[in-house]
């Protein structure tokens, strides 16, 4: 299924979602949006030190503001892979001066490899995007929970994305460090990702302008310039079959 970027692909990770998410995804925006700063609140009181990720996609700034609405000194970690397009890490910039993100932290691997890996295994090969990803975006993020002691960190993961998201749960049980992802946007859809920006007149990475619906590294991920197709469409075909293995590692 995951080979499938039409936007049928949104109905197919719908049916593949939990009862106990599947049942919000009508509700209106103004509902979702109650229903979001619900789980915020109820992860903040529930466990002693939260953060959250940040990646200068439209459905984490979504995130940051749902979080700083409930708690202005959120930890944010944005992890640098060290191969984002320059759009990102100057909106990303912008975003922190901006909302005076008093608790930012940007981590990043020791070295980059990118062409190391590309030498030996081919860019964008299975093997590649598995070998690139775990070290230049999920170990960094691990060694950032583990070493500032979070036992939550909210992402903002969306369910109709990916069949193996649409899986997820709100409250997800993580290992090596032991900690709890939380997922408050699980069961929005684009539809209401839009409506939001709109909504509060936010500014979002520029590179939507330019024909991308999902931002990652510049290697591995290409505009979406069909509107009839899924908004994955972009990101390869290699690294979504490979999803499954990527999260078993820690990926969001």
């Amino acid at each position: 299924m995951a080979k499938d970027f039409t936007i049928n692909r949104t109905k197919i990770c719908e049916d593949l979602m939990r009862p106990e998410v599947k049942e919000l995804l009508d509700l209106s925006l103004d509902e979702k949006i109650e229903k979001s700063k619900e789980i915020i609140k109820e992860a903040i009181e529930k466990y002693s030190k939260v953060g959250m990720g940040f990646s200068g996609g439209t459905d984490s700034l979504i995130l940051l503001h749902l979080i700083l609405q409930v708690k202005p000194n959120m930890p944010v970690v944005f992890v640098d892979t060290q191969h984002d397009a320059p759009e990102t890490y100057a909106f990303i910039d912008k975003i922190r001066r901006e909302w005076q993100l008093v608790d930012y932290h940007a981590v990043m691997a020791e070295k980059d490899k990118v062409k190391e890996f590309t030498d030996e295994h081919g860019l964008r090969t299975p093997v590649f995007t598995e070998t690139c990803c775990h070290y230049h975006k999920i170990t960094p993020m691990m060694k950032a929970i583990g070493d500032k002691n979070f036992d939550a960190f909210f992402v903002g993961l969306r369910g109709v994305e990916h069949e193996e998201r649409a899986k997820e749960s709100i409250f997800s049980p993580r290992q090596n460090p032991a900690h709890i992802r939380v997922h408050p946007i699980i069961f929005w859809r684009r539809e209401d990702v839009l409506d939001f920006v709109k909504k509060f007149n936010l500014e979002c990475n520029p590179l939507y302008k330019q024909g991308f619906t999902s931002l990652g590294c510049v290697e591995c991920t290409d505009k979406n310039l069909d509107p009839d197709m899924h908004e994955r469409a972009g990101r390869g075909e290699v690294r979504e079959t490979i999803m499954e293995r990527l999260r078993e590692l820690g990926y969001t």
